[in-house]
């Protein structure tokens, strides 16, 4: 089955949810982000490839004004529930990032949890530049990447979720492409008696293009920003990026 029609509530949903501590983990992040980013209540960000909607809602939380947005139409209806549900309001919508038409509207943007770099360069580089654009000037945009020098462990699990089990295969890193290629994943379904595979549509929303420090500042002056700074992790305290960090956070300013 496609992204879109199954896998996409299964990865970003049910399986986001059995992570134990995921809200306040998610907490973190925004403080984090709030922080480095020094966002305002007043302050508009654009949350880029969102999600369910949970770290744009734990934006609304802190009372800023939030824009969101992500491909999948199942995710966008999960997020505005889950909203109203927080009794926020948080601007959601279906979109591409690879069609933003914004200009200078937004202090912020971000894109969490390795949102970037799904396409070819020269798309990925689209994205950025789309980016620069949409920010007004002095804004900020942060990018929460896996460290392409010290990637997790992958490992195949057995996790149980909401309406049966999930198999997932460790992914493998294509070194001389650059890319992490993801792996197929099984959904075994004790509600309808049945096992879910993938098909190239979900598979190929699973590969991510690593970049290195240095292509990702090359990226970004290129499209215009004018200082690019790093750190280790995506939680306070800030912590220098390094070979060794727990993953590579990118803040470019305007």
């Amino acid at each position: 089955m496609g992204w879109n029609d199954f896998w996409a509530e299964i990865f970003r949903v049910k399986h986001r949810r059995a992570i134990q501590g995921i809200q306040y983990y998610d907490r973190l992040v925004v403080d984090f982000c709030i922080r480095v980013m020094s966002i305002k209540k007043d302050h508009e960000i654009l949350d880029i490839a969102c999600g369910s909607g949970d770290q744009s809602i734990e934006f609304a939380k802190q009372g800023i004004k939030v824009t969101a947005f992500d491909i999948s139409d199942t995710l966008i209806a999960v997020a505005k529930e889950s909203a109203r549900n927080s009794g926020v309001s948080v601007d959601f919508s279906v979109g591409d990032m690879r069609a933003m038409s914004f200009t200078q509207q937004f202090n912020a943007a971000v894109l969490l949890s390795h949102s970037f770099g799904f396409f070819n360069h020269e798309v990925n580089t689209k994205v950025l530049k789309d980016t620069f654009v949409a920010l007004k000037k002095g804004g900020k945009l942060l990018l929460d990447l896996m460290n392409p020098y010290n990637l997790p462990r992958f490992q195949k699990t057995w996790t149980e979720l909401e309406g049966g089990y999930l198999l997932s295969e460790p992914h493998l890193m294509d070194a001389p492409a650059g890319v992490l290629r993801g792996r197929p994943a099984v959904f075994v379904d004790t509600v309808d008696d049945r096992v879910v595979l993938m098909d190239e549509d979900a598979l190929s929303n699973n590969d991510i293009r690593m970049y290195t420090a240095l292509e990702i500042h090359a990226m970004l002056t290129e499209a215009g920003f004018k200082k690019v700074e790093f750190y280790g992790q995506n939680t306070l305290p800030r912590m220098q990026y390094s070979a060794s960090s727990e993953r590579m956070v990118v803040v470019a300013t305007k």
